[in-house]
């Protein structure tokens, strides 16, 4: 009976095989992270919205250790449409109806034109309101991003951060609420994107409100001082018509 002998032992001094390729570069994958129900394809699309609209409104810091990181861009850009989308009407409405309202206690003559023009620029604001939040999104992203690696928080891709603002534009349901509704969707919207920061990067708190205020703050000064410039110009060329 023939018997299956074991291949021959490799000859001296003959080259090892290689080891096998470690892991890649970069922060692992985030363990236990299942994703958001608006992102899971075995959950339909109107019951992954719905649930996590509540899940952010109800357990933000819950909702965002659940987000996966990383992954496609598709469906969490479409949520900050959607959601930003109807803070932009909202707000659209309420300013034509309040105007309208202070309009009627003017002159006739002030009337027609004024509210004409204030409805043409809420239907245009409502018509290219998508396209806004998404480049309004990209460059705030960017900006909170850049202050993250500043204060050397960013642990993850600036596609994180994406995720992070786009499921934060949840605030902008606040706009509903009529004369506070702006600032209660901007003090809100700020609120979650530390914790979405801090989640999604797995860093602290206060690196995530850092990389959140230090833009603002920028913003802020810049906007100051352009006002300061403008007001210096205006001065000096109010004062040259004077002495002419």
């Amino acid at each position: 009976m023939n018997e299956t002998m074991p291949p021959p032992p490799p000859p001296l001094g003959s080259t090892a095989p290689p080891p096998p390729a470690g892991p890649p570069a970069g922060p692992p994958p985030p363990a236990g992270r299942p994703g958001l129900p608006f992102e899971n394809p075995s959950v339909s699309f109107a019951d992954g919205f719905v649930e996590t609209v509540r899940l952010l409104v109800t357990r933000p810091r819950e909702a965002f250790r659940m987000m996966d990181p990383e992954g496609d861009l598709m469906r969490p850009l479409l949520y900050a449409v959607i959601l930003g989308w109807i803070g932009i009407v909202a707000s659209q409405l309420y300013n034509l109806v309040f105007r309208g309202a202070m309009l009627r206690m003017m002159a006739n003559q002030f009337h027609g034109a004024s509210f004409g023009g204030s409805m043409g620029m809420a239907v245009g604001m409502i018509v290219v309101g998508p396209i806004l939040v998404i480049i309004g999104l990209f460059i705030w992203s960017g900006l909170v991003h850049l202050a993250l690696m500043l204060v050397g928080g960013a642990n993850r891709s600036f596609t994180a951060t994406v995720k992070v603002l786009a499921y934060a534009q949840t605030s902008a349901l606040a706009q509903v609420v009529p004369f506070c509704g702006g600032l209660i969707a901007g003090i809100w919207g700020i609120v979650l994107q530390i914790f979405g920061i801090a989640a999604a990067h797995e860093t602290t708190e206060g690196k995530a409100a850092a990389a959140v205020l230090l833009p603002l703050v920028f913003c802020c000064t810049c906007i100051i001082l352009l006002m300061l410039v403008f007001g210096v110009g205006l001065a000096g060329l109010i004062g040259l018509a004077n002495q002419g």
